[in-house]
């Protein structure tokens, strides 16, 4: 009976004595890193934004005076938090008709009820070409945290007079805005 006693206890040792050596073995073994990205919005047509998905959309807008076009996310179906971001916000433009350069104001933002936008981050392009290009306006950072977010919408606004046209183009997915969390 003792021996049987000793060799259940035996038994219990060896097994975790080989247990624990397998732990630190594989805890050595085992490393990673994961890269987290924030969320890509593309201007698409329908005046629709998309997330992280362009559609192949070709559609182009003119932009007169101080007009603008909106383009909106679907509501989300909960509201969500986010971190405070920074911004890369790209345009891809041209002056249809009037003297070069002319300015475009870009805005990025998000909404907590229908009619109620909140301006994350703003800032102008000056497009000086008659041919379409894309324009950057790199490193904008807002200034808080985002609580309620329903949706998120990006305006294109012009800031010249009623005999300038602009027009803005979705094609390739180059208008667009990347989200990072800020520093």
């Amino acid at each position: 009976m003792n021996k049987k006693i000793a060799s259940v206890v035996l038994g219990v040792l060896l097994i975790g004595i080989v247990s624990a050596g397998l732990v630190s073995y594989l805890s050595n073994m085992v490393s990673g890193s994961v890269v987290v990205e924030g969320p890509v919005f593309y201007a698409s047509g329908e005046n629709k934004l998309l997330i992280n998905n362009f559609d192949d959309s070709i559609a182009e807008y003119d932009i007169i005076d101080g007009d603008n076009e909106v383009f909106l996310t679907t509501t989300f179906s909960e509201p969500l938090d986010f971190y405070k971001p920074s911004l890369n916000m790209y345009l891809r433009a041209k002056v249809v008709t009037g003297i070069l350069p002319k300015n475009l104001n870009l805005e990025f933002g998000y909404f907590d009820s229908p009619e109620n936008f909140i301006k994350i981050c703003s800032g102008e392009v000056s497009i000086n070409s008659n041919e379409f290009e894309q324009y950057p306006f790199p490193n904008c950072e807002g200034s808080s945290e985002l609580e309620d977010v329903n949706g998120f919408y990006y305006r294109i606004t012009g800031m010249a007079t009623p005999e300038v046209t602009c027009r803005i183009s979705v094609t390739n997915g180059e208008t667009k805005v990347e989200m990072n969390k800020a520093i």
